[in-house]
């Protein structure tokens, strides 16, 4: 066990020691949460080499077993602690040989004078898509449940909710009511540490926010949003020190007409990058704009929404823009295959089932993406460099028996990248959840799903060599099916396809473009699988799977493979 693990310990005994006076008290504020996961996999892979490869082990097997135990504890009405240790043994080791403890959680939350929200260590926290936002935008179409219950594994090792980042500091919330305009006034502030110092070039690296919101008459509601990423000066020996601080206002109003609820409102700011004593840094400013118009019946059954967007191309705001996934992670088997121990390309299905490659805090420089994933909107709506407009849709029909989503993009570039031709983005996606033993009134459950997401990039020039055109699609489809109580035979397949041509660009340090590189792909990947889930309660269940990925890539066709993975899950929360 490391230092870092035992002082978290020493940290918990105080807390723990703490619960045994309170059952002294025979005080019912103590209880126990946690969950506990399984996974055993072997898989097998084979290379398409024109070197029969005769280093590379054909299978891989491994799992592991896990329990996150945590305490919930309340020593009066006002206050929460939560404190939240894991024990993980990876399967092969032996009389604790292969055995780690760390603690999870550690948060402290309550309320002063009943009007005043505050938490300590862990939180989860968000403002809005420009300022403070986890974007989900390397998830393009909706996958099936059978790949779905490694992805609710990634999502749950990654602390990923909605649109939230889990950050440790501090963060506080109060809000103040007036029944006489009908108006109620909130704040919101936090302040977390991103980087520690290492007392030498790497001073201590905060990032602190606020949002003020009022809301009137229930129907017009303003706020402003600041998320600052700053160093703090004479935390290290260098007076190097980073800055970026994004500003917006935000407007939004409700309006009922007859039978429809009408929303219209936007978001408008500036952001600003710079690195103070650093002669050779740019000071980079822009903004952004994003306005939308959304209708939707009092009963909720269907909703459109109108949007237009317009970021600029030296927007910068690290704590909206940075990614959830790291693409320079390795893949967490076979990571090297083929005589030559090249590299294996990362596929569809390391996505799903390696949390490793996902990232759990900001970045203060700009991520790397895959351009066939998304390359319309690879940092989600805070995209830099991107105007136009969009158009979402979604019904429930049949008393919610079918669910419908569309989806469409038409964007173009701001200013062109090493030329005045601007390129031209359109992504369509489209989503189908069909409930079909609802249809035919059956006991037992039957789900289809459908979805596809196709993205188009060009660029048209009277000059032959700055013409662009790169085509990609993503589509799924998985049913599910309940064959007795409590018993799912679920199957999917997921593919990704692309083909053309890209100009991608190379940046600084400073996010400053300084040359580009072409990027051709003619690649096709898919991942077909099924398997049965026992669902012992809503909380709890097994399942067993089968999964079969390919990559197929035509500009490398002595690197194409292909792996079969058999899989056991257990999974319980309580």
């Amino acid at each position: 066990m490391g230092i870092r693990n035992v002082k978290y310990l020493l940290i918990l005994i105080p807390v723990l020691l703490l619960h045994t006076a309170i059952l002294a008290q025979n005080a019912p504020k103590f209880k126990v949460k946690g969950g506990a996961r399984s996974l055993l996999s072997n898989a097998e892979i084979t290379v398409q080499d024109s070197v029969p490869d005769e280093v590379t082990a054909r299978k891989n097997a491994g799992g592991y077993a896990l329990m996150d135990l945590g305490f919930n504890i309340m020593p009066n009405k006002n206050t929460e602690i939560m404190g939240m240790i894991r024990i993980n043994n990876k399967f092969g080791g032996f009389w604790g040989a292969g055995v780690t403890f760390d603690v999870r959680q550690l948060w402290l939350k309550g309320i002063i004078a009943d009007k005043v929200r505050y938490q300590l260590g862990d939180i989860n926290l968000k403002q809005t898509p420009f300022t403070f936002w986890n974007h989900n935008e390397d998830r393009q179409v909706q996958q099936p449940a059978v790949f779905d219950l490694q992805r609710d594994i990634v999502n749950y090792e990654s602390f990923y909710l909605p649109g939230t980042w889990r950050q440790q500091g501090a963060a506080v919330d109060f809000g103040l009511e007036s029944g006489r305009l009908s108006s109620e006034w909130n704040f919101h502030g936090y302040l977390t540490r991103l980087n520690a110092t290492n007392f030498g070039n790497q001073p201590e690296r905060l990032h602190a926010g606020t949002t003020m919101s009022w809301t009137f008459a229930n129907a017009l509601k303003a706020s402003y949003n600041l998320s600052r990423i700053f160093d703090v000066k004479e935390t290290a020996i260098s007076n190097v020190l980073f800055q970026n601080t994004v500003q917006t206002a935000a407007l939004e109003y409700n309006k009922s007409i007859s039978s429809l609820n009408l929303t219209v409102g936007g978001e408008s700011g500036m952001s600003s990058y710079r690195i103070v004593h650093d002669t050779a840094a740019p000071h980079l400013q822009d903004f952004f704009l994003h306005a939308f118009s959304r209708v939707t019946p009092k009963n909720k059954r269907w909703e459109l929404e109108l949007g237009y967007l317009n970021v600029g191309p030296d927007f910068r705001s690290f704590a909206a823009q940075s990614k959830r996934l790291d693409y320079s992670a390795v893949p967490n088997f076979y990571n090297r295959y083929t005589q030559l121990q090249t590299d294996r390309p990362l596929h569809i299905a390391d996505f799903m089932n390696n949390s490793a490659m996902y990232r759990t805090g900001i970045s203060t420089k700009l991520m790397s993406y895959n351009p066939l994933i998304n390359n319309v909107l690879p940092y989600g709506l805070a995209t830099f460099n991107r105007k136009g407009f969009y158009l979402k849709a979604q019904a429930d029909w049949f008393k919610k028996v079918v669910q419908t989503s569309v989806q469409q993009y038409n964007l173009s570039e701001v200013v062109g990248q090493g030329t005045p031709e601007l390129k031209q983005f359109a992504m369509t996606r489209a989503d189908l959840t069909w409930h079909a033993g609802s249809t035919l009134h059956w006991k037992k459950q039957w789900k289809f799903t459908f979805s596809g997401c196709r993205q188009q990039t060009q660029r048209k020039s009277p000059r032959e060599y700055e013409v662009l055109k790169l085509n990609s699609m993503q589509a799924s489809a998985g049913i599910e099916i309940e064959v007795m109580k409590d018993i799912d035979l679920m199957a999917g397949y997921t593919t990704l396809q692309g083909k053309g041509s890209e100009m991608g660009s190379t940046r600084n340090n400073y996010t400053e473009v300084i040359d580009f590189g072409k990027y051709a792909a003619d690649l096709k990947q898919d991942i077909a699988g099924a398997g049965l889930r026992v669902r012992f309660s809503g909380k709890t269940y097994l399942a067993l799977m089968y999964q079969q990925m390919r990559h197929r890539d035509k500009a490398n066709p002595f690197q194409n493979y292909q792996i079969g993975q058999m899989m056991a899950i257990y999974n319980m929360t309580f």
